[in-house]
């Protein structure tokens, strides 16, 4: 079995999507909707992460005040100051700060602070689904997951 770094830049895709502070909400739409995703990281010109837009945030903040999106920018709709975690952190350390900062989605940076990519609740729950699952194949004898497998449920 191999074995997996719990460090965040080894086990997370780090890929950023982000738009300026004075870009309109048509971009960041675009953005999330050609990339699949469902936020996207506000950065100064230092690349640093001075907030994160949500699709709710859209939806609050913008859809629901009858605002447009051809007239907002980033700046109207972020939530400004997002928690991050360094991409030499430990997952412990990503749930720690979600948890702290009740938020389902947090920015990864790096040494220096610069924005490498997000985490999302999604991303970590697949990375412990797969290391539970490797704790339960290396823990539990082969015959019992044998039975297991033909009851039709897990060990």
């Amino acid at each position: 079995m191999q074995r997996i770094s719990n460090m965040l830049k080894n086990i997370i895709r780090l890929e950023l999507f982000s738009v300026k502070p004075e870009d309109h909400l048509s971009q960041v739409v675009r953005i999330m909707k050609d990339r699949n995703v469902g936020s996207v990281l506000v950065c100064d010109d230092t690349q640093k992460s001075i907030g994160i837009i949500t699709d709710r945030d859209l939806v609050l903040r913008c859809l629901a005040e009858d605002k447009s999106i051809h007239t907002c920018n980033a700046r109207d709709v972020m939530t400004p100051s997002p928690r991050t975690v360094k991409d030499t952190d430990g997952l412990y350390d990503c749930i720690r700060a979600m948890h702290d900062a009740q938020a389902r989605r947090i920015p990864i940076v790096d040494y220096q602070g610069k924005a490498l990519g997000i985490v999302s609740f999604g991303d970590m729950l697949s990375i412990l689904s797969k290391e539970f699952t490797n704790l339960i194949e290396t823990t539990t004898h082969p015959l019992e997951l044998k039975k297991a497998e033909k009851k039709g449920v897990a060990a």
